[in-house]
Formats: structure tokens, sequence, C-alpha cells
């Protein structure tokens, strides 16, 4: 079991964590395990309902935070796939060859 921490310990340890990725001013404290409500300071669009316990766990981000690093994650992957490589052998160019219908 975790130790029980305080409100303002809470804040301090996400403060350090997330810097100002997020508003904490919605927090009503009633424990560590209660839902607490803060906002994306990025997409101030929706409160985030989440217990103080797994917010410290998470990497962070609202779901909208979320889903544009995965979209720049797979368009990193995307733009690395469609670079030429160099053959091991030769050291020449290597076009990858796309299959179509």
């Amino acid at each position: 079991m975790g130790a029980r921490i305080t409100q303002d310990e809470f804040l301090k340890r996400a403060r350090q964590r997330f810097a100002d990725q997020f508003d904490y001013s919605l927090v009503v404290w009633r424990s560590y395990k209660s839902p607490v409500k803060i906002r994306c300071t990025k997409h101030p669009v929706q409160d985030i309902t989440i217990t103080p316990e797994k917010h410290l766990q998470t990497l962070g981000g609202c779901r909208h935070c979320l889903r544009e690093r995965r979209i720049e994650a797979l368009e990193r992957e995307l733009n690395r796939k469609a670079t030429p490589e160099r053959s091991i052998d030769t050291g020449e160019m290597v076009q990858p060859i796309r299959l179509t219908r």
C-alpha cells in the first residue's frame, strides 16, 4: 500500500513532473485515492477526472495531447521508412519498393 500524501505534497509532485501542463485550480482534495478534477492547459476543452495516485503514474497529457504524440510518432516512423537506405554490401543508395494492387 502506498504512503498517503497530502494535497500540498500531491501538487508539489505533480508540478515537478508535469510543469505547467495542467491547471490544478479545480482540485478538491478528499484523499489520495479519491478523484480530482484537473485541466490540460493546451487543450482546456474538458476537465479530466482522475485520482491523484493515477495522475502521478501516467505519462501525462489529456487524450488530445496523447493523440497528438501518437500521430507525431507514426509520422516520424513513416518518414524514417520513406527515406532511402544504404546497402550494407555496396554502400549504394537503395530505394524501398512500393507494391500496389
